[in-house]
């Protein structure tokens, strides 16, 4: 199955023929999904009052670089390793979820399985979907979310604010610089001053460690002998529970006399509750499969940021480091191995009919 869904392009917006492949799997061995433009929701409902678990991971990828020695949609095997884009990242969680959704019973609950579009960039995946999945915050709602962590569970994950700043001035003729006023040296003066503002920000989170700042694109002037008027840069912050985005906003403003927006602030950082059933119930499932694991912090995004209200981990099969590098690849014993901790964590949350 994970070969079928590698052999099926599926860069950002173009998932259509993945999608095609997965719908028809489910529809022949679980139950028919409702399709939604690109994302597909399968849902089995016991009847019975109980919890809901969401099953969601992404079936888009980056695209193809030149960097790759192989055929990127030509799933190959060579010993236990499946080479092939997307085949870390996340399709090798798509498949082990869709498997377990397909073999599950649930005697009480609800089973909602989401593989989704647009997680590498765009709106249109689980971020628009979610209005319809119905997810109550009500402490009886959780969620795994599929991607590569070797099997470890991610408990925090970093957010992303992005901010456009505008260092100002008035241009002039080069020739007679008393004249004008360079917005490069005040940008300059900016960029300065943010990297001490980076190393004051010094509430470490236990698990995510340190917000972090970085000065990451800079443009100013068009000709040599013009002095610039104006001057742009970006700031890319990697946050933590730690700081809230306003915070961060109110610091930045705070530094720099330039002016600053909010390009985005979507992805927030997050967190699993302390005592999470969904947590208590995985680790349950790698220690009955004798399995070592251990708790990290991602500071990959990813599709949790829109879950931040309720009791979610990140957890699949796969490698980090692998993910987004040329000739990726997956080992199939860990992608086996996740299919069954899925149904060991659903027949724990809810049961088993």
């Amino acid at each position: 199955m994970l070969q079928a869904l590698v052999a099926a392009r599926s860069p950002s917006r173009e998932e259509g023929p993945c999608v095609d492949v997965l719908e028809a799997w489910l529809a022949a061995h679980a139950t028919p999904p409702v399709r939604t433009d690109r994302n597909l929701v399968a849902i089995k409902d016991s009847g019975v009052p109980g919890p809901t678990l969401l099953l969601c991971s992404h079936v888009d990828t980056v695209p193809a670089t030149a960097s790759w020695t192989r055929d990127p949609w030509h799933p190959t095997r060579e010993g236990d390793r499946l080479y092939g884009l997307g085949a870390n990242d996340a399709k090798a969680s798509v498949a082990a979820m869709a498997v377990a959704f397909a073999a599950a019973t649930p005697a009480r609950g609800r089973l909602v399985y989401a593989p989704v579009c647009e997680e590498e960039v765009g709106r249109g995946g689980l971020e628009a979907l979610l209005p319809s999945l119905q997810l109550p915050d009500n402490g009886q709602t959780f969620a795994i979310i599929g991607e590569p962590t070797g099997l470890d569970i991610a408990t925090a994950q970093n957010g992303l604010l992005i901010l456009d700043c505008t260092a100002h001035g008035s241009a002039g003729h080069a020739a007679r610089p008393q004249l004008a006023q360079n917005a490069i040296y005040a940008a300059a003066r900016d960029v300065l001053a943010l990297e001490c503002l980076a190393a004051g920000l010094d509430r470490v989170h236990p698990l995510a460690g340190r917000t972090t700042l970085a000065v990451t694109v800079m443009s100013a002037g068009e000709r040599h002998n013009v002095i610039p008027g104006e001057a742009k840069y970006t700031v890319d912050l990697r946050t933590t529970p730690s700081y809230t985005s306003d915070e961060l906003v109110g610091a930045v403003r705070g530094t720099v006399r330039a002016t600053v927006n909010v390009r985005s602030d979507r992805f927030k950082a997050v967190q699993t509750p302390d005592g999470a059933a969904i947590l208590a119930a995985a680790e349950r499932a790698l220690t009955a499969r004798g399995r070592g694991f251990r708790r990290f912090h991602s500071p990959t995004l990813s599709d949790w940021a829109h879950l931040g209200h309720l009791a979610t981990i990140k957890w699949g099969p796969g490698l980090s480091e692998v993910s987004h590098t040329p000739d990726e690849w997956v080992d199939v014993r860990m992608v086996d191995e996740a299919a069954v901790l899925y149904g060991m964590v659903v027949a724990d949350l809810l049961g088993e009919a």
